[in-house]
């Protein structure tokens, strides 16, 4: 059976760094072909944040990975999963919009902006968002808990846009292995 992960990463989060390299590390463990995509450095060390000024960057990013993607064969998958962060959960579902894949794809969504809680209502999958994120305000982060329990995958109280707390290494490993460990609890499935 084959398997394909697709790693989608995020503005200055690209598949090196630790939620991306580790749920790639994951799902190459449960045999997965990996593809780590890359949007190029201009994104990669864009500086806006806020949403208007996200919009047009994420439009690149995704025009970027319908390119690198297009010649990608789905049909020899039996399972597909889209692992991506920030910016990247909108590109992941946009990407599974635009190549027919609805129901074919788990999408496993780090650190929404949101721009990609819209998103929720049809994913197939699970999201993780911080309490603490700059990007998207803990009311929203709640509210979309609360709207989509089933596709809640983990909220981290006092986490930022990396799931992590300042000064708090033993805890920022752990939530690392509690996205792992939902990752490979989906992958076996």
């Amino acid at each position: 059976m084959k398997k394909l992960a697709v790693i989608f990463p995020g503005v200055g989060y690209t598949c090196s760094k630790p939620l991306l390299y580790y749920t790639a590390a994951a799902a190459a463990d449960h045999d997965y072909e990996v593809l780590r995509l890359d949007y190029g450095q201009d994104i990669h060390s864009f500086r806006g944040r806020s949403s208007l000024e996200l919009e047009p960057v994420t439009s690149l990013a995704l025009k970027r990975t319908l390119r690198q993607m297009e010649k990608t064969d789905f049909s020899q998958y039996e399972k597909i999963i889209f692992i991506s962060k920030s910016i990247g959960t909108i590109v992941a579902c946009e990407t599974e919009k635009h190549f027919s894949l609805s129901g074919k794809v788990q999408q496993f969504l780090l650190t929404p902006v949101p721009a990609s809680v819209p998103y929720l209502k049809n994913v197939n999958g699970v999201f993780f968002s911080g309490t603490a994120d700059p990007y998207i305000p803990e009311k929203t982060v709640r509210a979309a808990a609360r709207l989509y329990p089933s596709k809640t995958g983990g909220i981290f109280e006092g986490c930022n846009h990396s799931l992590e707390k300042k000064g708090d290494i033993p805890g920022n490993l752990e939530n690392i292995r509690k996205v792992v460990e939902c990752l490979e609890w989906m992958m076996k499935m």
